[in-house]
């Protein structure tokens, strides 16, 4: 046994050594190196170490023989080059890096920011890191000492989050920043020619005067990649705002660049800087040493299948941004307004005409006393053509509805309909229950692994049998459910099975102060697929709580992708459209429920129940899930 455990492993290292020449590299090399570092235990984490020493020697070698080299050259030659900027300042620019275990990375990466920007000073350097990464003291350290190690960069940012993955983490550091430029930034990367900044200036002056709206998608060529690829998109400010996103979360990681480059493709937006070399010192082209953050981040093939075979079912998707992204060129580049009248608080979306124009409504729209029959029909229909993967007739269907003046936007379509209620984004940390549910995770996650364990939700006797739909999903739906409360009650499935979730969520007042409440634990199976479809009615928020929520679990509310926070509360208009899928390899878990719109008016609250004004450090809750009072709450 011993000996074929060598054999293997000399014959593994044979194939990655052979990986230095490009004839014989590919893409087994990778899973070949993953699982010589899964099985370590075994003996066989050898194999990557002494892959690694030789990638080490090479990349010092390559710096000092090709890129070092070029660095020199470009900044001789800079001053022989023209970029002219066009009026105005220098545009500000943000570099967004989520990094992890690769404290002399980012050291490298900042280093060669340094080295090689003609006006360091209007950049800013923000860096995503996970709370539980053990490399984050050294980190905290290096930024402690950036002002003295990179003192040209006018900002470095560290922000300590929780692990989200690599595209929402993008997505909150697109939120801190304030350049004109996003850029995608990668701690495997390294800037190599002089300049770069002031040829990206003269690149965007260019297009600019082309097109005023703004609307950019440009990336670094200086001949590096492929007839046809790009990577590392740099957005405009115009483009960012009007998607309200800077990567989509969908994807584990792999189609991310894909999808921005695809929606500008498709607006004739996508743009190169020629003749800048921004150097990806990847694994695969064995340029870097296959290290813990690659293993995590790009583990097996698979897993970039799969997000392949999600880039591809979601073109959808990718035409209502783009249709976004063309609104605003066709305006001339005046970008949504902010949440409220006009807009999707969610999305940034810009109404339909339709559902502004008085005039299109005074022609079209349906008499007022025959639109709550409306909605619930065409409620149904758009539902159920969604399910039946009829998305344009979907889509269709909605927008003459909204021109009939049954809703105010084609996305929100509640069959109980509140028009007087503003449409709006929600924080759940405003949410007292957010906390107070995220305090209590561990209790509530070693009860479901007990409970899931035995037995599948929808076999469990929760309702009467007659009345499946309260039990499963309704046609094109995927979860399976156990009703908690339900007619004002907790179940006797409730109460069985799930006592210490019951005593936790029985100290939510608002989760059954409406008249028609109802908790639910809801289980997606892996590769499982919500069908688009709204909630009932916008007087309430949908409340839904990650329990079990794995690294390729998605949702779509609204027109925008949004993280599934695992552990933590998505509060949400129950009123929106939204999907959901599961492409991990375990369920999918959230308990769901609804509570009063904020804006209802709260006499309509107290003739439907007691309002609530419980607060998370009034209770107590005991190792056992029992919830008792505070002393003097």
């Amino acid at each position: 046994m011993a000996e074929r455990r060598i054999s293997s492993a000399a014959r593994d290292l044979a194939r990655l050594l052979l990986g230095h020449s490009s004839r014989y590299r590919d893409g087994r090399l990778q899973d070949v190196a993953t699982e010589a570092l899964r099985e370590d235990a075994d003996g066989r984490g050898w194999v990557v170490r002494v892959v690694n020493a030789s990638l080490r020697a090479r990349q010092r070698l390559d710096y000092a023989v090709r890129l070092e080299p070029r660095r020199v050259l470009s900044r001789l030659s800079y001053p022989l080059r023209g970029h002219a900027s066009g009026d105005g300042p220098p545009r500000s620019l943000s570099l967004l890096c989520p990094t992890r275990g690769r404290v002399d990375n980012v050291r490298d990466f900042l280093t060669s920011v340094c080295r090689t920007t003609a006006a360091p000073g209007r950049i800013e350097a923000l860096f995503y890191v996970d709370s539980d990464d053990p490399d984050l003291p050294a980190y905290r350290e290096l930024f402690r000492r950036s002002r003295w190690l990179f003192g040209d960069i006018g900002r470095c940012a560290l922000h300590v989050g929780d692990p989200v993955g690599v595209p929402a983490a993008w997505n909150q550091l697109a939120e801190a920043a304030t350049g004109d430029l996003l850029m995608m930034a990668n701690d495997d990367q390294l800037y190599v020619d002089y300049g770069w900044d002031a040829a990206l200036d003269s690149r965007v002056a260019e297009l600019t005067r082309l097109h005023p709206d703004g609307v950019l998608c440009l990336y670094f060529d200086a001949g590096q990649y492929p007839e046809g690829g790009c990577d590392f998109p740099i957005l405009s400010r115009a483009w960012y705002e009007t998607v309200g996103y800077f990567t989509p979360t969908i994807f584990q990681q792999w189609e991310v660049e894909r999808w921005l480059f695809d929606i500008a493709d498709r607006l004739g937006r996508l743009h190169p800087v020629p003749g800048v070399l921004v150097e990806h010192r990847h694994y695969q082209d064995y340029k870097a040493p296959f290290d813990a953050t690659y293993q995590r981040h790009r583990m097996t093939r698979e897993k970039s299948f799969s997000d392949h075979a999600l880039f591809l079912r979601t073109e959808k998707l990718r035409e209502a941004e783009v249709r976004k992204l063309q609104a605003v060129i066709d305006r001339g580049g005046a970008v949504a307004s902010p949440a409220g009248e006009g807009t999707s608080a969610l999305s940034g979306q810009a109404l339909p005409e339709a559902a502004l124009s008085e005039e299109a409504l005074s022609k079209k729209a349906l008499p007022e006393e025959v639109l709550p029959v409306a909605r619930r029909h065409y409620a149904g229909l758009v539902d159920d053509l969604h399910a039946a993967g009829q998305t344009e007739q979907a889509v269709a269907c909605a927008e003459l509805a909204v021109s009939q003046g049954v809703w105010a936007h084609p996305l929100h379509r509640p069959a109980v309909y509140r028009p007087d209620l503003p449409l709006r984004e929600y924080d759940p940390g405003t949410f007292w229950f957010d906390a107070y549910l995220a305090e209590n995770h561990a209790k509530l996650l070693a009860e479901l692994d007990r409970f899931t364990g035995t037995v599948r939700l929808d076999a469990v006797d929760t309702v009467d049998a007659a009345d499946s739909s309260a039990r499963v999903g309704t046609v094109g739906q995927q979860w399976d459910r156990l009703v908690l409360f339900a007619d004002g009650e907790w179940t006797a499935a409730a109460a069985r099975s799930l006592p210490v979730t019951m005593t936790v969520l029985s100290a939510i007042p608002e989760a059954t102060l409406l008249p028609d409440s109802s908790v639910e634990l809801a289980l997606l199976p892996s590769g499982g697929r919500v069908a688009a479809r709204c909630g009932r009615s916008n007087t309430a928020l949908r409340v839904e709580f990650g329990l079990q929520v794995g690294e390729g679990v998605g949702t779509r509310i609204g027109g925008r992708p949004v993280p599934w926070p695992r552990g933590r509360c998505l509060v949400f208009d129950d009123g929106w459209e939204r999907e959901v899928w599961n492409e991990s390899a375990s369920a999918h878990v959230v308990l769901s429920f609804t509570v009063p719109h904020p804006d209802l008016d709260p006499a309509a609250l107290r003739r439907a129940g007691r309002v609530s004004t419980v607060s998370v450090s009034d209770v107590s809750i005991s190792d056992n899930g029992a919830v008792s009072p505070k002393p003097g709450a």
